[in-house]
């Protein structure tokens, strides 16, 4: 509708502007958008392009400024969507195909006519003997003239069609519209594993043996334990290296696991690792018959599924590719299955170097045709698993601002995914059985409290403001008063807490279901701006009240320190930098590639970020001017760790985030007059997380803990 006025669209139209409108601000690939609204049926591009022609019509977007064309890559549905009308849905009904028995009757008596349809549209009559034929009616003017004889019985006929047609669309729509449902009636959990050492894990497809690796003192060793024992056994001894990629051969007599970019097999109880396949960047997957591999190898831009013979033989041969910035994951930790049909590949993978773009790939293995599984995306989707009847794939994926990744099952062919287990830890590996009723996984429990330290001063003295097991804490700020706005995990749910420097008169900010986070204080301590867990800015008073929400779309806010701006990045628009007026209204772009991390300069002039393309392998800190134009300084930092927070010094000198080195958690500053950074704090036994600054520069506020991993059994009833 267009006010009053109502707008036509033919029926393909209408769903390839409801999808599009479903999926606001972000790229909807040509391949994406035909299974979307096509499914199944094959079609050519000319049908999408004159669908959208339509839409586009209908919309009077002829300048494409709704839906922005992004060359060979796909669609950007631009406008903002409000939901805040009644509820519409569309009904299509099959056209009806009636068949009429006609009495004629001619001034010579009685006749039995039947008439038929010839090709040409004439009738063609039947002839009764030596009957003269019946003269010749147009087909148009025997319905017309039935349907006038006949006007109530027509009516009732077509009434009913009509009904049966909308009652039957309605259903399908229902059908096809409501929330996904997990398969699991009941999932229960049991630990394997009690060390915390754990890497990663596989489940032989009996279930009854279980490999898992341990690191200890910087080594990696492979073990394989029955799962209805206590005792395991060391199948690969103890080394510098990296082994992942754990999976069972189909007779559950090998373990195959991936090192340094290479495949080996190993007898399941031990023996001599033998190379398989070179240039093996994911963990593998093996057709049901046991005869082939399936795989991810990388390289010359772009990501290969790749098809090899189990026992070693011959070549691999690619069948389906993805070139960057789209990609297969290549990572040894994610991975593929192979349907129990052999007809499908299920890979992780997705498209652009941001978060919030990763998605399950579907590959099929007679042609090498790839397709989305669903339409809803993950920060990070990891190992994928088929159901025994292959009525879809569960998987770990972390979304939205899920800190760790949760069990995820997304029917095939339907779209919508559902979690089927969920609580406040999370969970990396993933590996079913062939009868779907057990699953390993590596359980990661996080302990993290808030501490404080003077970098400047000798000797360095750690300061414990929170503790307590039961506590994770996250994101951090500053009041200018020196209180503490902490997100935390107690009770149940992450919520945001404020308390004075040393801890105590502790009180909660927030207490709903949604996950509050990333919070940022105005210059006068009187309003607090954070993000929930659907990615929307909000904004409330210092102690939590008077809620109302700034921004559909966001994350990393940060005010400005005259109190007028909020800075943050923006999902919906390929992760630009934005800012907004402190109090909501349109935002404006200051930065066209991914941008993360906003942090304003004391003196607001200056605005640094991180830019990280990982596809593309760079991760630079970047400085521009507050009102946005090309970057005034660079810096390269290949050490960034994964998770990360950038702050400026309280005297505007220094530039303070997150690193890696070697392993070991970092916190690093970087002069701005190009001299090398230098180490603030580190850990080799502890996950260092968020960081502040007091505003005085005098305390550097973190939080750091030790990461649990365990192996944990899934026991899956139908």
């Amino acid at each position: 509708m267009r006010e009053s006025e109502e707008i036509k669209l033919r029926p393909k139209s209408f769903e390839v502007l409801k999808f599009l409108v479903e999926n606001p601000g972000r790229l909807v690939s040509k391949d994406e958008l035909i299974q979307a609204v096509w499914m199944a049926t094959a079609v050519t591009d000319e049908s999408l392009v004159q669908c959208l022609k339509d839409v586009r019509r209908a919309l009077g977007d002829e300048a494409q400024q709704i839906i922005q064309t992004v060359p060979r890559r796909g669609y950007i549905f631009r406008k903002e969507v409000s939901e805040t009308g009644p509820n519409i849905y569309t009904e299509e009904t099959s056209s009806v195909h009636i068949v009429i028995e006609e009495t004629a009757e001619s001034n010579s008596g009685a006749l039995l006519y039947e008439p038929s349809f010839s090709r040409n549209g004439t009738v063609q009559p039947a002839l009764a003997g030596a009957i003269a034929p019946a003269p010749s009616i147009s087909k148009a003017a025997l319905i017309i003239d039935t349907i006038k004889r006949h006007k109530l019985a027509t009516a009732f006929t077509l009434t009913s069609l009509a009904l049966v047609g909308s009652g039957l669309a309605y259903g399908l729509f229902l059908f096809f519209s409501r929330p996904a449902t997990s398969p699991f009636r009941n999932v229960g959990i049991r630990r394997l594993t009690t060390d915390g050492k754990a890497g990663t894990a596989a489940i032989s497809p009996d279930g009854k043996y279980v490999a898992y690796t341990i690191a200890d003192a910087g080594m990696q060793s492979v073990w394989v334990r029955q799962v209805a024992a206590v005792n395991s056994t060391q199948i690969i001894a103890p080394a510098d290296a990296d082994y992942t990629g754990l999976t069972f051969s189909t007779d559950g007599n090998f373990v195959y696991c991936v090192r340094s970019g290479a495949l080996y097999q190993v007898p399941a109880w031990g023996g001599p690792l033998k190379k398989v396949w070179d240039g093996v960047n994911s963990q593998l997957t093996i057709s049901p018959d046991g005869r082939r591999l399936a795989f991810v190898r990388k390289g010359n831009g772009q990501s290969s599924l790749v098809l090899a013979n189990a026992d070693g033989t011959g070549e691999p041969a690619v069948l389906a590719f993805r070139r960057l910035p789209d990609f297969f994951t290549w990572s040894p930790a994610d991975g593929c299955a192979w349907s129990p049909d052999g007809a499908t590949i299920a890979c992780s993978g997705g498209e652009g170097g941001g978060f919030g773009q990763r998605y399950p790939i579907a590959v099929r293995v007679s042609d090498g045709k790839q397709w989305p599984m669903t339409a809803q995306r993950w920060n990070h989707t990891g190992q994928v698993a088929w159901l025994d009847d292959g009525s879809g794939i569960v998987m770990n994926a972390n979304g939205n601002l899920e800190p760790n990744s949760q069990l995820w099952y997304v029917p095939f062919p339907r779209e919508a995914a559902v979690k089927i287990y969920h609580d406040l830890t999370g969970y990396g590996a993933m590996s079913m059985t062939a009868n779907s009723a057990q699953l390993v996984s590596i359980q990661l429990t996080t302990q993290s409290n808030l501490r404080a330290i003077n970098p400047f001063e000798e000797p360095r003295r750690v300061i414990q403001i929170t503790s307590g097991g039961e506590r994770d804490d996250g994101a951090l700020a500053v009041t200018p008063d020196g209180r503490i706005i902490c997100e935390s995990e107690t009770g149940g749910s992450r919520d945001l807490w404020i308390m004075d420097a040393d801890g105590s008169n502790e009180k909660q900010l927030t207490s709903d279901p949604s996950r509050e986070t990333m919070p940022t204080v105005s210059p006068d301590g009187r309003s607090l701006v954070f993000v929930t867990l659907g990615q929307e800015i909000w904004k409330s008073d210092i102690d939590g009240n008077t809620r109302r929400q700034l921004s559909k779309n966001g994350l990393f806010p940060q005010y400005s320190p005259d109190g007028n701006w909020i800075v943050f990045s923006s999902p919906a628009d390929k992760w630009a930098l934005m800012k907004m007026p402190s109090g909501g209204g349109d935002a404006l772009a200051l930065t066209g590639l991914p941008s993360f991390q906003p942090a304003i300069s004391p003196d607001g002039s200056l605005i640094a970020y991180m830019e990280v393309r990982p596809r593309i392998g760079t991760k630079t800190l970047k400085v521009i001017p507050f009102a946005g134009g090309a970057p005034l300084y660079t810096f390269d930092v290949p050490n960034l760790q994964s998770q990360f927070d950038v702050e400026w010094s309280p005297d505007g000198k220094a530039i303070t985030y997150n690193a890696v080195q070697d392993g070991v958690g970092q916190i690093v500053n970087q002069p701005l007059d190009g001299s090398p950074p230098s180490v603030l704090i580190e850990s080799r036994t502890e996950q260092l997380g968020a960081f502040a600054w007091s505003r005085d520069g005098k305390r550097l506020y973190f939080t750091a803990g030790p990461v649990s991993r365990n192996v944990v059994l899934f026991d899956l009833t139908r």
